[in-house]
């Protein structure tokens, strides 16, 4: 069987169809290849026309079928600032798609193109754009939480960036359950994280306040109250909490 014909055949592996059609369709095809007549079609030409439209299905399935694997996202990335911003990566390690958890996440999306690039690519765009450059400061840093099977490699391509080097970002992963749990709140997982966290030093805070909150002012509020912690230990007075089980910080400064 020649290299041609076994391509084909591998692409046909994952289609429903009959094995019979299939060998025939194989066949046909080898038979045009090498120029080889066969009587049946000459003397029946709808049958040699059933056999090309089955060709051309079966490429058409084999096309769709690649699209399907492409656009199936396997990790996820948020960039929260005040702009929220979702990315979801496909096995390639290319967005295929990226969404905004609030206005300014929504404003930017409108005229910074993200999909169909690596990650790494969309995040450098990100922090070159000059609008959304504008929300980095020193009182709003970059939070960027990665969601997947390989986040710690993810982060290390993350944290190589120049673009990524120049700012004092913080860096996590987390998991499904979290990410699940913060769409259910119409909020960014990295958001959502913070909140976590901070949760357990505030009994009192709750979603709908982080809501209105950027992402520095949630930062601040952790720190201020990591530093009562401190301080009622040194007292001898620790206080109740525990670190959040659905995060793991990689800070980066």
């Amino acid at each position: 069987m020649s290299g041609t014909q076994n391509r084909i055949q591998k692409s046909m592996e994952n289609i429903r169809a009959s094995e019979e059609l299939k060998q025939n369709t194989l066949r046909y095809l080898e038979m045009q290849r090498t120029g080889m007549k066969c009587s049946i079609f000459q003397r029946k030409p709808y049958i040699a026309l059933r056999y090309a439209m089955a060709v051309i299905c079966i490429f058409l399935l084999a096309g769709t079928g690649g699209y399907a694997v492409y656009s199936r996202p396997v990790s996820y990335i948020s960039i929260d600032v005040n702009p929220s911003i979702e990315l979801a990566i496909n096995r390639f390690d290319k967005v295929v798609s990226a969404k905004g958890y609030n206005a300014d996440g929504q404003d930017i999306l409108q005229h910074v193109a993200l999909k169909n690039i690596s990650y790494v690519q969309a995040i450098d765009r990100l922090l070159q754009d000059a609008y959304y450059s504008r929300f980095l400061n020193r009182d709003s840093p970059l939070v960027l939480t990665v969601v997947s099977d390989h986040s710690d490699a993810m982060l290390e391509q993350i944290h190589a960036n120049d673009s990524f080097q120049a700012l004092d970002a913080l860096t996590y992963s987390s998991d499904a359950a979290c990410m699940n749990e913060a769409h259910l709140h119409e909020m960014s997982f990295g958001k959502y994280r913070a909140f976590l966290e901070l949760s357990q030093y505030d009994a009192d805070i709750t979603v709908e306040d982080c809501h209105g909150m950027s992402m520095g002012e949630i930062q601040n509020r952790i720190k201020t109250c990591q530093g009562h912690n401190g301080k009622n230990a040194a007292e001898g007075n620790p206080a109740k909490g525990h670190q959040n089980g659905h995060s793991k910080s990689h800070g980066h400064h």
